[in-house]
């Protein structure tokens, strides 16, 4: 059995998320979880392994509320064949600004009508 620990960010000052994300490597990806935890449409949180390890979550919660995919108020139903996730690399500057142009594009598309 794995045991993991969430810690949401979304809505703690920038330092407390720097504080609880010491084990994300590189630095980039802490910074990337300071700027994404300020967007009011996702709701961003490290998950910390038995190991030590951690990952940055990431989910959009923005628009569309309560349509007729919802299962409830922070979940969609996927369409059948679609990824639920996704993965980045990010061990550049590079990588940090592909990750946020990514995430943009995905929460512009979700917003739209």
């Amino acid at each position: 059995m794995i045991t993991i620990h969430k810690d949401i960010l979304s809505g703690a000052t920038a330092q407390q998320i720097r504080d609880q994300t010491e084990g994300l490597a590189p630095d980039l990806l802490r910074d990337l979880a300071v700027r994404l935890a300020a967007h009011p449409d996702l709701a961003v949180s490290v998950i910390t392994y038995d190991d030590g390890t951690q990952e940055l979550e990431v989910l959009h919660t923005g628009p569309p509320h309560r349509t007729e995919h919802t299962i409830d108020h922070r979940k969609f139903s996927r369409e059948p064949g679609v990824t639920p996730n996704r993965t980045l690399s990010i061990t550049g500057q590079s990588g940090l600004q592909d990750a946020v142009k990514l995430i943009s594009t995905i929460l512009r598309e979700a917003s739209a009508p």
